[in-house]
């Protein structure tokens, strides 16, 4: 991709000045780019090119500002082709139908997504506490024929979940419970063999219902985004934030997902409960 932004400056002749932060997301056949202190006509340039340098390309969006709100949405302004924000994402053997402004989506979790699905076994049971449009939940019950019950508080995201299910072929390994999980969490008595928690930014407020809804030596797969000089202070920050709240006898492996921003880490702690 940075090859393709630097090929993309070149045909816009917008000079060496552009500076595109944190690359450009591509999903299905949506480009979502940042731009910071470009003027308008120089951003619609740089769209215009970028289209026609990835072929695959129909939509090109800027987004602004960071992801916002309890659904983690993009705030969106589009800059060249087609003007619609649905599109179908392919990933890993999986195919998503995807609202890239009305649900939260990023394509560079994909390999963390695969790794998690090929660690799972069949005949586990699964929960999905922040599950999107499925791309965490679809793999693990396609690739590894696990049940899963997928949780999640947007109605946009639940509807093409399904969809995505039906797409899939997993509509008969996937449920979709639609609203808050720590309130279904009061209501259920399933237990799970392993709890995934891709929330980075509120994972924490969850993970004492994580506990609750876990079978004993459960695996937990917690993400959060920590603030860090390197990953070595990032796993230092994280492992004290754990301390405070799991059971003395859990065990954790912390590590590196991608780096989110200046001194910011997203960092996985795959969690072991139990002796």
């Amino acid at each position: 991709m940075p090859r393709l932004i630097s090929t993309a400056v070149e045909r816009a002749r917008i000079g060496s000045g552009l500076r595109v932060a944190t690359g450009v997301d591509v999903v299905g056949d949506i480009a979502i780019v940042r731009l910071p202190g470009l003027p308008t006509r120089e951003k619609k340039k740089f769209a215009a090119a970028l289209a026609a340098e990835v072929k695959n390309v129909r939509c090109v969006y800027e987004q602004e500002g960071g992801i916002e709100g309890e659904h983690r949405l993009r705030k969106l302004r589009h800059l060249a082709g087609e003007e619609r924000t649905l599109t179908m994402h392919r990933e890993n053997g999986c195919v998503y139908k995807v609202d890239v402004a009305r649900c939260y989506f990023s394509p560079r979790l994909s390999t963390e997504r695969l790794s998690i699905a090929r660690s799972v076994s069949p005949g586990e049971k699964v929960l999905n506490m922040f599950a999107g449009v499925g791309p965490f939940s679809i793999p693990v019950a396609k690739i590894a024929g696990a049940k899963v019950t997928s949780c999640e508080v947007n109605a946009m995201a639940c509807r093409l979940h399904r969809e995505n299910n039906r797409l899939n072929k997993v509509d008969g390994l996937v449920t979709v419970v639609r609203g808050d999980v720590s309130r279904w969490a009061e209501t259920t008595d399933l237990r799970f063999d392993r709890i995934l928690m891709p929330h980075p930014s509120k994972a924490d407020e969850f993970l004492p219902q994580a506990v609750k809804l876990a079978r004993k030596r459960a695996t937990i797969h917690y993400y959060r985004h920590v603030l860090g000089r390197d990953v070595e202070e990032a796993g230092s920050a994280l492992s004290k934030e754990l301390a405070s709240i799991l059971p003395r006898r859990a065990k954790r492996v912390l590590r590196k997902v991608r780096v989110v921003g200046p001194r910011w880490v997203e960092m996985a702690a795959d969690i072991r409960l139990g002796p």
